[in-house]
């Protein structure tokens, strides 16, 4: 019953497990890429702090936590002196704009 020029159902069936084959390779195919693209976006996007809820063991912070509960009783640290002048405070490069000129006009709106 097959018609010249008709693939049999032989034929058909071949080619349609060839099909499903090349499916399943091009889904897992997929799969791989979006994996790839979630780690990018990742490595890209995650913040790049150390303060990370999820954090590993930090053996400094252990270290600390034992220096001050050894310091309960609040001793103050003496420092040895240096022969230099104590400072006052730490004087930082002020930020923003500069003062206008005294010179100017001035007109409140």
């Amino acid at each position: 019953m097959n018609r010249p020029g008709e693939p049999t159902v032989e034929a058909l069936m071949a080619r349609i497990a060839a099909l499903q084959a090349q499916n399943r390779q091009l889904t897992e195919r997929v799969v791989k890429l979006e994996e790839e693209l979630a780690l990018a976006r990742l490595h890209r996007f995650a913040p790049r702090s150390e303060k990370h809820i999820d954090r590993l063991f930090n053996e400094a912070e252990q270290a600390a936590d034992e220096d001050a509960a050894d310091n309960e009783d609040g001793d103050v640290v003496v420092l040895p002196d240096t022969g230099l002048p104590a400072s006052e405070g730490a004087t930082g490069k002020k930020r923003g704009r500069k003062a206008l000129p005294e010179n100017l006009p001035r007109e409140r709106v």
